[in-house]
């Protein structure tokens, strides 16, 4: 398959520093501002843009604006820098005293805050998937109306049950300052409480198989479209784009969820942004059927395609996600039957259980998805299926699968993919190959068939060389200190604690194999596993922060480290704070001047299970989910 916005006029614009576009098309255009939109969702953390390789791997990553996105991060870093230098040398100059300088944020020992929660029902997103971000303008002040976050929400949909939810009036609360958003005004006849997000629109779509959201949602490019996986039991999975309108399913209450608006009979042609209205596709062949437990969609937004896997082993392959491309008119979505057989490629041999979300390799178009049977496996645009073994994906072995994403980078040709149950059982296992699954290199996490191992993270230092002394792949695992036994289970005995590890790099950007050179044992005692880790360098305190959250505890279970300098201790860590029993996978969002936007620079989650933490709305339970808002460590 052919990429058609490799190089032309598209890429080209691309090479180009964001704040000289707008003074590329003359005339009056040319002083207007451009908003330069950015969403943040599952992908974000599995598809890698490193600044640095070789012209022909950023010649190609160009086409995904996920890379667009980690590009201009690092040169609003690298700005914010020089500014920083400016201002330092200007200050000697002669009548520079009798200007204000500008005020920048101090940092706070505080730690992480809860800022708002809102309950979601009687579940939220499921464990180890993941809310999506949308800012409107990363250019401009963060809007309080137009950035939102969806939460896809793992119940059953009905008229009290959403299974797909969005709150905007994002930066609210108290902590280190009132919110940007507080000051809002009231709509007539409702109810705010000021310090918490509004419900910008909340819905209930409902096919005939009458499921939840159990993946993570996925945005279009503009973030006026929503594509998710409604899946229940053993029933086929269906794929909807959901075009949302602001207000949708919101009552006079603004913080409640559960009042949705129903979507049962869908659009036949292409949805249009801001008419409520979704589409629906069965993912199904004639020769496959399946649920989905695992697989959140992967958008090549180059190509209007979407990746799905299923819990049989197979891959699908979708065309006019969101009608982008010319050739798309007004259709809706269906299965591409160009791709495998039907549009569908079954991986055979082993694998024919449940499949991690697959990920788009956009360097040499392969698509690389985890299976149950612990292998990772490359497919390439004309089907062919290549493995790797990863975990001990065998009965006697529980947590021996891959269930988490790979973590593809393509810049430096490298994936990676996580297993907690490896050399029949003695280790859990993170591996990195080469892109065509050669050369692979294990690196030996804690103790096997224990708990599963999930998604791990690069450091700041990854992204801006792979070859620096300073990168590091975190990775959590099982302490093999303690006397194990499967403490993630529950079972007898067990006295591990989580621990998390750095694995180093070489000279060429090879992993070091065997145990990792760095570990910290976490404090919060046994029986829990961790959510995947998510990092986020602070361009405005040159800071990088390491989120971490416990899957399933009754303990305090969220934290955070600083890791700009070097690898942790277990000092350096925030005290954690109790959300729920146990936490969705986290988002990031700003790095705003909180001094300036209050609120603004936050992580998002659900709760896994309320408690009396989930205390900004009326309708709280001790059961259920719970949306969540944190305050990013010592940004205030």
């Amino acid at each position: 398959m052919t990429n058609p916005l490799r190089g032309g006029r598209f890429a080209a614009l691309l090479l180009i520093p964001v704040g000289l576009l707008p003074l590329l098309f003359g005339g009056q255009r040319s002083f207007q501002h451009v908003p330069s939109p950015r969403f943040h969702d599952w992908t974000t953390r599995h598809a890698l843009y490193s600044q640095t390789g070789t012209s022909s791997a950023l010649e190609a990553a160009r086409s995904d604006p996920r890379a667009i996105f980690r590009w201009r991060q690092a040169e609003q870093r690298e700005f914010g820098q020089r500014e920083s230098q400016r201002r330092q040398s200007f200050s000697i100059l002669p009548f520079r005293g009798r200007m204000q300088p500008r005020r920048f944020p101090s940092r706070s020992p505080a730690g992480v805050q809860r800022d708002w929660s809102i309950n979601l029902g009687t579940a939220g997103t499921a464990a180890t998937m993941y809310p999506a971000k949308f800012t409107f303008d990363v250019t401009a002040a963060p809007s309080c109306a137009n950035d939102f976050v969806v939460f896809p929400v793992n119940a059953v949909g009905g008229a009290g049950q959403a299974n797909i939810v969005a709150f905007n009036n994002l930066y609210s609360g108290t902590a280190g300052g009132t919110g940007l958003c507080n000051g809002r005004a009231t709509l007539p006849g409702g109810t705010d409480i000021k310090t918490s997000a509004t419900v910008m629109w909340s819905y209930n779509v409902q096919s005939s198989i009458n499921g939840g959201v159990s993946t993570s949602p996925v945005l279009s490019f503009d973030g006026t479209k929503v594509a998710f996986v409604e899946s229940t039991g053993v029933k086929q999975a269906h794929f909807h784009v959901l075009a949302w309108k602001a207000g949708d399913g919101r009552v006079a209450n603004l913080q409640t969820t559960t009042s949705p608006a129903t979507i049962s009979a869908f659009s036949a042609t292409a949805p249009v942004a801001g008419s409520g209205t979704a589409t629906d596709l069965a993912i199904a062949t004639l020769a496959s059927t399946g649920s989905d437990t695992l697989s959140s969609p992967y958008i090549d937004y180059a190509n209007d395609l979407a990746y799905i896997g299923n819990d049989k082993g197979v891959v699908f392959r979708i065309k006019n996600v969101f009608c982008t491309t010319a050739a798309c008119g007004t259709a809706v979505p269906s299965l591409d039957a160009t791709w495998g057989v039907q549009g569908a490629v079954t991986i055979g041999g082993t694998c024919t259980g449940q499949l991690t979300a697959p990920v788009l390799n956009f360097f040499n178009l392969n698509v690389y998805v985890g299976c149950s049977d612990g292998k990772l496996y490359a497919i390439s645009q004309v089907g062919a299926v290549k493995s790797l073994v990863v975990g001990d994906g065998v009965a006697a072995k529980t947590y021996g699968g891959v269930v988490d994403p790979p973590i593809v980078d393509g810049v430096n040709g490298y994936v990676y993919a996580v297993s907690g149950s490896a050399s029949a059982g003695a280790n859990g296992v993170l591996v990195q190959a080469k892109a065509d699954l050669s050369s692979s290199v294990a690196a030996t996490i804690g103790a096997g068939n224990q708990c599963n191992i999930h998604a791990p993270t690069p450091n700041n230092a990854y992204f801006t060389s792979i070859t620096s002394a300073g990168a590091l792949m975190y990775v959590s695992g099982v302490n093999p200190g303690g006397a194990v036994n499967q403490p993630c289970t529950g079972g007898s005995g067990g006295t591990a604690s989580v621990e998390l590890y750095g694995v180093t790099f070489g000279a060429a950007g090879v992993m070091t194999a065997g145990t990792p050179a760095h570990g910290v044992v976490d404090g919060g005692g046994p029986g829990f596993e961790w959510s995947p880790l998510a990092e986020f360098f602070n361009a405005t305190t040159a800071t990088d922060w390491l989120f971490i959250a416990a899957l399933q505890s009754g303990q305090p279970n969220v934290s955070s480290a600083n890791i700009t300098a070097a690898f942790p201790t277990a000092a350096t860590f925030t005290a954690p704070v109790t959300e729920g029993v146990g936490s969705s996978g986290m988002i990031v969002d700003n790095q705003a001047n909180t001094a300036t936007f209050p609120q603004a620079a936050s992580i998002y989650f659900n709760a896994l299970q309320q408690n009396a933490t989930c205390n900004n709305n009326a309708n709280n339970g001790s059961t259920g989910g719970c949306a969540v808002k944190l305050t990013q460590a010592t940004l205030q």
